[in-house]
């Protein structure tokens, strides 16, 4: 169930490269890393979920609305093809299949550490779980790698634009990737604490998940 929530909670792709320029980071991309760590607490912005599988074969897309407030706090919503909600609220993580009418519930800190929805929910310490490394710069994007001591965690990539995220990558160690592209970005808004605990329809089963 751990690598499922690694695809699922952004844990997040890949798309082969496109032609486009690249030109080498710019001096200052570690500090454009930290200054999104630092300054923005809040995000929410739609996303596009690409999943390939070890071969690089598409298998499936998906769209939705992502929710972010720091520290550890995160919300998915998947509107199409299948509805799923994720809330993360810094101490369960809950996820309500909607088709199964059934919501897992999971022990955040255990399950997330490392994963791409932690990495962009946390504060600036979440970058001691990674060595990254400023990548290219293309298409105005400036990429970063972050690569895990425990390799069993995958790899992940994120991308800036400015100083706020546009796209995130996970890759698994079975060579699956998956990717998040997001648009309609906005730092601004503030978002209602209530948007990151679960809201759980009467009659749903709940499941509280063993710890691993």
């Amino acid at each position: 169930m751990r690598r499922c929530i690694a695809l699922i909670a952004l844990a997040l792709f890949w798309l082969g490269p496109a032609a486009s320029s690249r030109e080498a980071p710019p001096a200052n991309a570690d500090a454009v890393l930290k200054r999104f760590f630092h300054e923005v607490r809040q995000l929410q912005a739609d996303f596009t979920q690409l999943e390939f599988d070890g071969d690089g074969v598409f298998r499936k897309e998906s769209i939705g609305r992502l929710y972010l407030s720091r520290p550890g706090r995160f919300r998915l919503d998947y509107l199409e093809p299948d509805e799923l909600l994720i809330w993360a609220n810094g101490e369960t993580l809950s996820i309500f299949d909607k088709e199964l009418e059934q919501v897992t519930v999971y022990r955040q800190a255990g399950q997330l550490r490392e994963s791409a929805a932690a990495l962009l929910a946390g504060d600036a310490s979440a970058l001691e779980n990674y060595e990254v490394k400023a990548a290219e710069f293309e298409d105005g994007l400036q990429w970063f790698n972050l690569a895990s001591a425990d390799t069993e965690q995958g790899s992940l990539r994120l991308a800036l634009r400015g100083s706020v995220p546009a796209a995130l990558e996970y890759s698994d160690e079975l060579g699956s990737r998956v990717r998040l592209l997001l648009s309609r970005l906005d730092g601004d808004s503030e978002l209602d604490g209530k948007l990151f605990d679960p809201d759980i329809p009467a009659g749903v089963d709940i499941f509280e998940a063993a710890e691993s």
